[in-house]
């Protein structure tokens, strides 16, 4: 159990059902059952009983809704503190999706402005939905997402109503991620997702609500979350080293600057794919950004953008 656990039962309490809540924090119904219960089973009761119309708390249920806001509250006023200290520093705040690419904008930022006489630059990583709650919460002022271009009306719809901008960026095409040296490589056979199928499939832990790993092409539809053989990792260069060193492969966009040289691992577009991966910078409507901040964002825009020009080329 963790704190975005929390998070989220509060979320089924307040909705009274698993799956309008779900849709609020975009993620499926069944995963966030499964939370719900592994939850009960942490703590050893039934939060909720369940009921044709939803949900509701059970008298131990109460008591726990008390003081998992009790906890969140705590952690919102932590947030708000460690925010008002040396306000007047230069900053930057960004909670970012997984991308190389969206690294490279923010390392070319720090090493820009590392002569400054002060400066506090912060960064997290996660799913789409941990950078929306960075935001959210004021945990960053700036955050970096992906979402199916198929979602992005609705996914704009929703941020808006929680007070969010949306900035769309670039539209890109999924590509495999693969080593130079992989055995279908090797063979000079095709790689497709249909000639994968019995390769190992590394992904990030947790993330399962990610589209690019449920993905369609003409030929073949595949859930990559059921794969048969899948190894878990938590970072990027976890991922990027076991992908060189084995027959592993993942989804991803086109190869960042270095990835060649640091890793020699192929971005290789998956044939006949019409699935498209759409990023984004979203920021509070009211948020002021720092100069740093701005910096980034011309930067990861014009990044993006050129990313999204070469693929349609």
């Amino acid at each position: 159990m963790n704190i975005k656990h929390l998070e989220f039962f509060v979320a089924v309490a307040q909705y009274g059902s698993i799956n309008k809540a779900a849709q609020s924090l975009y993620i499926s119904q069944p995963h966030l059952s499964h939370i719900i219960k592994e939850i009960e089973t942490d703590v050893g009761f039934d939060l909720f009983q369940r009921t044709k119309q939803g949900v509701v708390l059970t008298p131990e249920g109460e008591q726990f809704l008390e003081h998992s806001n009790a906890i969140l509250r705590e952690m919102e006023n932590l947030k708000r503190f460690s925010r008002k200290v040396n306000p007047d520093k230069d900053r930057l705040s960004l909670s970012m999706t997984k991308f190389s690419h969206t690294m490279e904008s923010f390392n070319e930022v720090c090493c820009h402005n590392e002569n400054l006489e002060s400066f506090s630059y912060r960064l997290n990583e996660g799913s789409t939905v941990d950078v929306i709650d960075d935001v959210l919460t004021g945990t960053a002022d700036v955050g970096v997402i992906h979402f199916a271009s198929h979602e992005s009306a609705h996914m704009r719809s929703s941020l808006e109503q929680k007070g969010i901008t949306v900035t769309p960026i670039a539209s890109l095409s999924l590509h495999i991620v693969i080593s130079k040296n992989h055995e279908l490589i090797q063979r000079g056979q095709p790689v497709t997702l249909a000639a994968l199928q019995d390769y190992g499939f590394v992904r990030y832990y947790g993330q399962y609500e990610d589209f690019i790993y449920n993905i369609a092409t003409e030929n073949v539809h595949l859930d990559l979350n059921n794969s048969p053989k899948i190894t878990y990792v938590y970072g990027r260069a976890a991922l990027l080293h076991l992908i060189a060193s084995s027959n592993f492969y993942t989804i991803g966009i086109q190869g960042f600057t270095t990835q060649d040289s640091m890793y020699q691992v192929l971005s290789m577009p998956i044939p006949n794919c019409k699935e498209r991966v759409e990023f984004g910078i979203i920021t509070l409507k009211d948020c002021q950004l720092s100069d740093s901040e701005k910096e980034f964002v011309d930067n990861v825009t014009d990044r993006y953008r050129r990313l999204q020009l070469e693929d349609e080329e």
